[in-house]
């Protein structure tokens, strides 16, 4: 990561990170998306053509999503001095550096 944070309890910059996204969140939009996609494909009754575009359609809406998900991830922090746990995000954090 590009940031380093300090421990709020005793200050020291030993902090252990670990970045987590909604998974399960992503894989039902992802299922969803795939399933609208072929649905679409079967009802108007799509060439191959069709259904390449429908696929290009479906990895760009899937793009954004990963794109959204990730601005939203959360930041597990754990001081490895103290044992202090706390979370955040890291556009909190690099809002934070830039002041």
């Amino acid at each position: 990561m590009s940031f380093q944070q300090k421990c709020t309890k005793c200050h020291s910059k030993k902090v252990d990170y670990t970045e987590a996204i909604n998974r399960r969140l992503y894989v039902v939009i992802y299922a969803a998306v795939l399933i609208v996609l072929a649905l679409i494909g079967i009802s108007v009754q799509g060439t191959p053509v069709i259904f390449l575009f429908l696929g290009l359609m479906g990895a760009f809406i899937l793009f954004a999503v990963r794109m959204y998900l990730e601005r939203k991830k959360v930041v597990k922090c754990v001081c490895l001095d103290c044992g202090e746990r706390w979370q955040t995000t890291p556009v909190a954090v690099s809002q934070k550096q830039m002041k």
